[in-house]
């Protein structure tokens, strides 16, 4: 008896070229250790981890096939939404001028935290977050991985509910595009646009609804059914989703590292009754 082998596909993960712990290499030779078919890689508002990735496929001669991506940071109604571009040209000028742009606000945005935590007494933040990243941006989850160290707070996520979420004493506001432009600039980078973990931005069924109906009414082709941490009623809801507003499925383990995220691979299979975004993919 012959069977097939499993393909397992991870459209949906980070390098230390934004906020995650693994190099490209090492993101890339983790995705063959655990046998991943289909890799992308979107850091946030970034693709210069992508060539270093790609190489060392190539040198190594790894299994794995990757597909160029980006997670473009973008504001809706006061709330941070992530769409991921994927198989985009990563040398689009449009698609570049847009994640300059994006990679400004970041530093501005990082700037604004520090000075507030300054003025609880957390000082040189700015800095100390530094150390935390490898890419060219400091980001909240730099921010929170040194207040940690540090012992300001005990985890991560104490780390966003006292200082850096929402309600923290030092949140600021994400400056960055709108969904219409992050999704037509993927587009004209000959990419797909992917609403992405739809159930992590806290809104109501009826909200959800209506960003869905925004992001379809803009161009946008699929939304992430199958995610990090979720339960079988989520996946489940979401796939609903997808097929009542006629967008493509994706799913993504949005790795970053083993304490906070799921491993790469490891989400659950898309339900039979969704069109998987890889589906006609060459």
């Amino acid at each position: 008896m012959i069977f097939e082998k499993k393909v397992i596909v991870d459209l949906h993960s980070h390098t230390t070229a934004s906020d995650g712990i693994l190099t490209p290499s090492e993101l890339v030779r983790r995705a063959a250790d655990n046998q991943i078919s289909m890799l992308a890689i979107t850091d946030h508002d970034t693709v210069k981890g992508l060539p270093e990735a790609k190489e060392t496929i190539m040198r190594e001669n790894l299994a794995v096939k990757l597909i160029y991506g980006v997670e473009v940071s973008t504001i809706w109604k006061n709330n941070e939404i992530h769409i991921v571009g994927l198989n985009v040209d990563i040398e689009n000028s449009q698609l570049l001028e847009l994640l300059l742009a994006q990679e400004q606000g970041r530093i501005n945005r990082a700037i604004s935290i520090s000075e507030k935590l300054a003025k609880v007494s957390i000082h040189d933040a700015y800095e100390q977050a530094q150390q935390f990243s490898k890419g060219d941006i400091v980001s909240r989850s730099h921010f929170a991985r040194f207040l940690v160290a540090s012992g300001y707070v005990k985890d991560i996520k104490q780390a966003f509910k006292k200082y850096l979420g929402k309600s923290g004493y030092a949140y600021v506001p994400a400056n960055c595009c709108s969904i219409a432009d992050a999704v037509k600039v993927i587009h004209a980078a000959g990419g797909q646009a992917v609403l992405a973990h739809p159930s992590r931005y806290d809104l109501t069924l009826t909200k959800l609804k209506l960003l869905i109906n925004e992001f379809k009414t803009y161009g946008g082709d699929a939304i992430e059914v199958s995610q990090s941490r979720q339960t079988q009623e989520d996946l489940q809801q979401l796939a609903k989703l997808a097929n009542e507003f006629e967008l493509l499925a994706s799913q993504g383990s949005d790795f970053h590292d083993l304490v906070n995220y799921l491993d790469l691979g490891k989400t659950a299979s898309l339900p039979g009754s969704v069109t998987p975004i890889w589906s006609d993919w060459r």
